[in-house]
């Protein structure tokens, strides 16, 4: 088989033409329909959980309460008490499970400097693992890129604001490594 240039058909040759950057796709489920919560695998590697949560969290009940509940997504405190409430049937299957560590219960305030998250206890008590669960837990529940910055506070004190530096799909070992 014969190949021959385009040009003996009367096409003429062009330079590239830049059509823009490359096209990103979200494989989890739409944020409308799910929360991605940090859990653990029994190695202390963090994983990115996506959780699909039901109708029921969008009814009309709901609406009103929370400025992402209106938007069409889970507000971040309910993200932190499905959190703290531990990982499902499914996910325990799986060998993934909660830092010990991690207190309940928790409240969220979102403010234009970032998420503060007030726990019930000291943070003195948190383990680095749970500390990495509920900064990027925060982190993506109010920013689709986990950029928000998140401020811990427990009775014994305030944290400096964190921010989770793990992309979801990107698992890392979080047994040495704080939240920066």
């Amino acid at each position: 088989m014969a190949w021959f240039p385009l040009t003996v058909c009367g096409i003429q040759e062009t330079d590239v033409i830049g059509a823009g950057s490359a096209a990103t796709v979200d494989v989890l489920p739409a944020r409308q329909v799910r929360m991605l919560l940090f859990l653990l695998s029994q190695d202390a590697v963090l994983v990115p959980v996506p959780r699909t949560v039901g109708d029921s969290v969008f009814t009309g009940e709901q609406q009103g309460r929370d400025d992402a509940e209106k938007a069409g997504r889970p507000a971040t405190e309910k993200t932190v008490t499905a959190l703290l409430s531990g990982p499902n049937e499914a996910e325990r299957r799986a060998g993934l499970v909660n830092d010990a560590s991690l207190p309940d219960p928790a409240t969220t305030e979102v403010s234009a400097n970032g998420v503060e998250v007030t726990l019930a206890a000291p943070l003195d008590g948190l383990t680095r693992p749970a500390e990495w669960q509920l900064v990027c837990t925060v982190a993506f529940a109010e920013s689709a890129q986990g950029t928000a910055m998140v401020t811990l506070r427990g009775t014994d004190g305030t944290r400096a604001p964190a921010r989770c530096d793990l992309q979801p799909g990107v698992e890392q070992t979080v047994a040495g490594k704080a939240p920066r």
